[in-house]
């Protein structure tokens, strides 16, 4: 029985009559083995038809040689204009023959495997439905790799093959599968059904020809399969730009660019036309998103494919509009019987996830290298079969502990460490963050964005200072945590140890320590004591130095001249070091004086030096080196742009820290690598990095490094010596915490590379002193791992920095502020030794407040003092004209002061809670106030940038802000002029009724931010590494 069904198998198998029809252009490079892998197959091929178009490097001749009929066609004729071509000079079918007859397409960089043909008979005669087959594609170069195993398209015109990234075949896409289409390189196709479909579209002359067919296929009611089991190997030559193309449509030659327009056209051209819309949309966006990332992988080309290809449709549509006619003419089925083999959006965004995931996990694996070198042995790579790979396959594997496993990974087992310790010690700062130095994070990431672009900062009585670039990066990096900051510094403020323990180990690893001095020295710089001060007095400016410093040390390899580096690695270290000026000027400062320096002293090592001639200067700076030191010195200050000039008109400011002003240590505490203050470490857990300093200046190896950190530290205590006024009231030391950390960088590495060295020395030498000093040191150091540790996990979690701290404003004067009259609201603390006060209007101080807030203007300043002076008789007045409508004291109330309050006229106590005491200012003002000739004031609807109003009659428009040029007011569409009245306030002389329109120009601050976004963009490109052109990867790579 089984034997009269092979033999009635065999008999259908002859019954199917195939014509091979080779379409070779420019293709002798593979086309020996196409021709040999034809001859060879199984089942034999009736047919060999070639169709050559135009090639000249001696394709003809090989084809003629073995014997193939050669069809010659001009070098732009299409693909599919080359199997007509072909089809053409086929006889009429025979209708009532019982012979099938198929069209088996092949491309001259293709070779099918010997059972390929056999394999894709064998699936189609059992399955009449079938019109189209197709092989599993494998590359030509890697025999394993998979191409493709049937294809598809996305919504946005992606080619879609399902695959893994480099998939290998492993037997898993050995089935026969329903497919949208499957590649021409292969294909199998019923002869009546590639004419009743009128052959291949001649709008699609390469590239997606084989979808759009495949798409029409089954519109027209027949099935596409892929028979895994029949293998076909492809070079991939046209598409990696191997080779010309030369078709008509190919304008300029450019691969990309006829892919793109042709996936584009398919889309179009076969989708139903009320998702048309949709498509069109989908198509703009990701052409627009692709080119975005061309530009970013400085591929400008690519990204003018992307966009050219969209132009072509839109303004060559005739084509277009003629293939859906035709397809309406002869469409049985609606086109919702593909929608099964379109990739779903979640599967493709999941795919996407994955290839970007796996190529972060590649990159950042370490050792790659050697695991590259050492990976297991298969019979692939044995070649010759011997009993020692039967040995390894059998061989028991070694079991260890899970202490000892632990062990055996140093740095998981930090990790672990970091992380258990980071939880105890911020069991109190999961929350809303808040207290030290750390104002209350807004709720939503583009607040912090919008204030950054904002011009005017409704801040106190207003300020038109540019606000620093840290705040907009916190809110981009908010958007981990789902655009809220509150939950990202949460997050930052507990994993930064972590973190720090993972850079800084990376770093130790790069200036050539062992895996077990960088966990030691990653520890000791984790739960440094500049570190857990920062994080316990919210100095989120510092952690970002600490954050960025292992980073830029990485990218200065070690022992690497600086002109040896490439510029991507110039321009990654001039872009973090952006960042990191973005978030202390203290640093930038520091980081401009080191170039410079570096600039100078390379300058005067010239040979004609002394030269004033221009162009002997110019000479002289047209070198590698010092366009890479410009470059690092330049491309941070750009980046920070006004800030930065701000630094050079006002040097005071890069002192400030981000934040509020907190106390800090004194020069003693800075000098042992702690800046001190409240919810600093103890003196006596300090970590030794003094000690490690004295250390490295007496090695001669490390001597330079540590000359320089000698240095810092010694600036730092220096400017510890010194009080500034921050960025709140109170005069402060100044904080030098970036300097420490910068300090202590150095130490580390220093002292373990020396203990590394000396180490060995040891061992071999006699017992001594050198012995005594070294188990002295290390036994310090252990100690004050462990001291830190400890004091971390008790005391040194009770920081300034709080979840969920209280308000300070009471709710109803927050209330106030969603008013029409905008009010503000003195807020009053006064100690013994000073009077602290702030202006708020209605909330409490949010994240980057206090860094652009502006002086309180003198007569304002005065009028408080007067106030709790008990002599304030026009406080009220002044008060007043600011829109300041309340005074609060917050609660324990200074009774004597309370009652001087109460004593002075202008102000009515409002009511005296638990949580303080309110006092209503007589005669306040709204935020802006229309007045009118007799003097009577009457309040303006405004919001908190602008205003817009009638004005019934000439008089004077009053704005409660501080006074700034750039207030305009517009009067019926006309510009009047502003003007400062005698408390400081601008003011605008109306000359007739009309509706106003008052805004803050911010033309200057939209200028600065488009320049600081030229020169970000363009640091981020250079720092990008560049793409590849197609033809510029190696095939082994692609295929």
């Amino acid at each position: 029985m089984a034997e009269k069904q092979s033999t009635g198998a065999q008999a259908q198998l002859e019954d199917q009559y195939v014509t091979a029809i080779l379409v070779t252009h420019d293709g002798v490079t593979w086309l020996s083995e196409v021709v040999a892998s034809l001859s060879a197959q199984k089942h034999q091929i009736d047919q060999i038809i070639a169709v050559d178009t135009g090639s000249i490097d001696g394709s003809v001749k090989l084809l003629t040689n073995a014997g193939i009929e050669v069809i010659k066609k001009s070098r732009s004729t299409g693909f599919g204009e080359a199997v007509a071509a072909a089809v053409s000079k086929l006889p009429p079918a025979a209708i009532d023959s019982g012979e099938q007859e198929w069209l088996w397409i092949l491309h001259d960089d293709c070779a099918p495997d010997r059972y390929a043909l056999d394999k894709l008979l064998e699936a189609v005669i059992n399955r009449p439905q079938v019109g189209i087959a197709g092989p599993k594609i494998l590359g030509w170069y890697d025999r394993k790799h998979i191409l493709e195993a049937g294809i598809s398209i996305t919504e946005n015109g992606t080619r879609w093959t399902g695959l893994e990234n480099r998939e290998h075949d492993q037997g898993q896409h050995d089935e026969i599968k329903d497919v949208l289409a499957v590649s021409t390189a292969g294909m199998l196709i019923k002869r009546s059904l590639f004419e009743e479909l009128g052959g291949f579209d001649p709008s699609l002359e390469l590239f997606r020809d084989d979808i759009d067919l495949g798409w029409r296929a089954h519109i027209a009611g027949h099935s596409v399969i892929c028979v895994g089991e029949a293998i076909l190997y492809h070079a991939e030559a046209s598409s990696s730009e191997r080779r010309s193309i030369d078709v008509k449509d190919a304008i300029l030659h450019r691969p990309l660019l006829l892919d793109r327009r042709n996936a584009a056209f398919v889309l179009l051209a076969n989708s139903s036309w009320w998702i048309l819309p949709w498509v069109a949309v989908q198509l703009l966006f990701t052409s627009i998103g692709r080119s975005i990332i061309y530009l970013l992988a400085k591929l400008p080309g690519y990204a003018a494919d992307e966009i050219a290809a969209v132009g072509l449709l839109i303004f060559k549509p005739a084509d277009l509009i003629k293939s859906r006619r035709y397809r309406k003419s002869s469409r049985i089925l609606t086109a919702r019987v593909i929608k099964p083999f379109i990739p779903p959006r979640g599967v493709q965004i999941r795919s996407t996830i994955e290839r970007i995931s796996s190529a972060l996990l590649y990159a950042f694996k370490p050792n790659r290298q050697e695991s590259e070198i050492t990976r297991a042995k298969n019979y692939s790579d044995i070649g010759v079969i011997d009993e020692s790979f039967d040995e390894i396959e059998y061989s028991q594997p070694k079991r260890f502990t899970k202490i000892r496993a632990l062990v055996k990974q140093p740095f998981l087992f930090g990790i672990l460490i970091t992380l258990v310790v980071s939880l105890v010690y911020s069991r109190n700062r999961f929350g809303s963050l808040s207290g030290g130095a750390l104002a209350v994070a807004p709720s939503s990431a583009w607040n912090l964005i919008t204030s950054y672009a904002n011009s005017w900062h409704t801040v106190g009585l207003g300020s038109s200072n540019a606000a620093p670039s840290w705040i907009p990066i916190i809110g981009f990096a908010s958007f981990i945590t789902a655009a809220n900051p509150q939950t990202f510094l949460t997050l930052l403020f507990f994993l930064t140890p972590t973190l720090l323990f993972i850079l800084f180990y990376r770093a130790a690893r790069g200036y050539d320590l062992t895996k077990y001095s960088a966990i030691f020295a990653a520890f000791i710089y984790a739960f440094s004591p500049v570190v857990l001060t920062s994080i316990n007095q919210g100095r989120i400016g510092t952690l970002a130095i600490a954050i960025l410093l292992p980073p830029i040390f990485i990218l200065f390899e070690k022992n690497k001249e600086l002109i040896k580096l490439s510029w991507r690695k110039i321009y990654s270290i001039a872009l973090l070091a952006g960042v990191a000026s973005a978030f202390s000027p203290l640093f930038l400062s520091g980081w401009a004086f080191f170039q410079i320096s570096i600039l100078v002293y390379l300058y005067i090592n010239t040979t004609s030096w002394k030269s004033v001639k221009w162009q002997v200067i110019v000479n002289n700076l047209n070198n590698d080196e010092f366009k890479k030191r410009f470059a690092l010195l330049f491309t941070p200050f750009l980046m920070n742009i006004p800030n930065s000039i701000n630094l050079i008109r006002h040097p005071i400011t890069a002192l400030h820290e981000p934040g509020l002003s907190v106390a800090s240590g004194d020069q003693l505490s800075v000098l042992l690598f702690n800046p001190g203050g409240a919810g600093s470490p103890v003196l006596l857990v300090c970590a030794p990095f003094i000690l490690y300093l004295i250390i490295s200046l007496i090695s001669y190896d490390q001597r330079r490094s540590a000359k320089i950190a000698l240095l810092t530290i010694a600036i730092s205590a220096t400017l510890s010596s010194y009080y500034i006024e921050g960025n709140s009231n109170g005069a402060q030391r100044i904080w030098s915490g970036p300097l420490i950390i910068f300090a202590q960088v150095l130490s580390l590495l220093s002292i373990f590379a020396i203990a590394e060295r000396i180490l060995p020395q040891l061992r071999r030498s006699n017992f001594g002193y050198r012995h005594i000093f070294s188990a002295l040191t290390a036994l310090i150091t252990i100690a004050s791992m462990i001291a830190i540790t400890a004091w971390s996990t008790t005391v040194g979690a009770n920081s300034l920095v709080r979840a969920n701290q209280e308000q300070i404003i009471p709710a109803f004067i927050t209330d106030l502020a969603s008013t029409n009259e905008k009010p503000k609201t003195l807020v009053i603390r006064k100690s013994p030794e000073q009077l602290q006060y702030f202006i708020t209007r209605g909330g409490d101080l949010q994240l980057g407040n206090a860094d652009v807030a502006s002086n309180t203007p003198e007569q304002v300043h005065k009028a408080i003092v007067d106030l709790v002076n008990g002599i304030g008789a026009t406080s009220s007045q002044v008060l007043g004209f600011y829109g300041i409508q309340y005074v609060f004291m917050k609660n324990p109330a200074d009774a004597g002061l309370v009652r001087t309050i109460d004593g002075i006229g202008g102000f009515t106590r409002s009511s005296a809670t638990k949580d303080g005491v309110v006092w209503k200012v007589n005669n306040s003002h709204a935020r802006v106030t229309y007045q009118n000739n007799k003097g009577q004031f009457f309040p303006m609807n405004s919001n908190d940038k602008s205003s817009s109003a009638y004005v019934p009659a000439d008089g004077l428009i009053i704005l409660a802000e501080k006074y700034d040029k750039a207030w305009h007011l517009l009067l019926d569409g006309k510009l009047i002029k502003v003007e400062e009245n005698q408390f400081g306030l601008p003011v605008f002389k109306i000359p007739n009724k009309g509706n106003i329109s008052l805004i803050h120009d911010g033309t200057n601050r939209r200028a600065w931010i488009s320049i600081q976004l030229i020169v970000i963009l363009s640091a981020i490109i250079l720092a990008l590494p560049a793409g590849r052109r197609r033809k510029e990867v190696p095939l082994e790579e692609l295929v």
